[in-house]
């Protein structure tokens, strides 16, 4: 019989695993205690992230993808604790887009060239631990309070705009979900922030899949 303890250890243990195997599992595996197991229906993974503070039961991995980044501002996207106030980032504009010449501002158009488009392919961008990577991922600790936030900083005068909440709706857009296959659970920003007349309100600015593989038992059998 496979010693779960040891299984575990062995599994989190190897360097090479890729991070999606670990966004497939991880959801429902990794528990508080280090141990692999599937959640019980009792405490089950929050299966949507939303513009409502973030907790889970258990401790939780939830790997994030960047999709792409838009508008003049230059960001950084990340996760906040809300009870200490730690900001932990996830993706950083390391230059506020990729090309000099955008041909079309202000509209939504995720995924697409124009309005100041940011990518890591392009340069614009990296992760967290400063890797030219679209992926990282995030331990979410049992029971804290969590919310997503966005710096910005106007890069013609370095100066810090406001930041912004995830808890804020007309900051930050949800859909999708945890479990809800390739496509994850999407996160939408409009670095303007709150509404006001002739504000550019497309939640391109910042677009982040999370998660995004069904949540399944792990492979602890006799």
């Amino acid at each position: 019989m496979i010693d779960p303890l040891n299984f575990s250890y062995q599994f989190l243990a190897q360097p090479l695993i890729p991070l999606k195997a670990i966004r497939r599992v991880a959801i429902a595996c990794l528990t508080s205690f280090g141990i692999l197991s599937a959640l019980p229906p009792s405490a089950p993974a929050q299966e949507a992230l939303s513009n409502t503070t973030i907790q889970f039961q258990e401790d939780t991995i939830v790997e994030f993808e960047l999709i792409d980044t838009h508008g003049y501002f230059q960001s950084t996207f990340g996760v906040l604790d809300t009870r200490t106030g730690v900001k932990t980032p996830l993706f950083i504009e390391v230059k506020p887009f990729n090309e000099t010449t955008p041909s079309v501002q202000g509209r939504n158009d995720t995924g697409t060239e124009p309005d100041f488009r940011g990518t890591v392919e392009g340069g614009g961008v990296v992760n967290g631990e400063r890797q030219a990577s679209n992926l990282i991922k995030f331990r979410f600790q049992a029971g804290t309070p969590y919310a997503f936030y966005l710096d910005s900083v106007d890069p013609r005068t370095g100066q810090a705009k406001t930041t912004y909440v995830s808890t804020n709706s007309v900051a930050a857009a949800f859909s999708g979900n945890l479990e809800a296959g390739e496509t994850g659970n999407l996160i939408k920003w409009d670095d303007s922030g709150f509404p006001r007349p002739g504000k550019d309100s497309d939640f391109d600015d910042f677009a982040i899949i999370a998660g995004g593989f069904p949540i399944t038992p792990c492979p602890l059998k006799p």
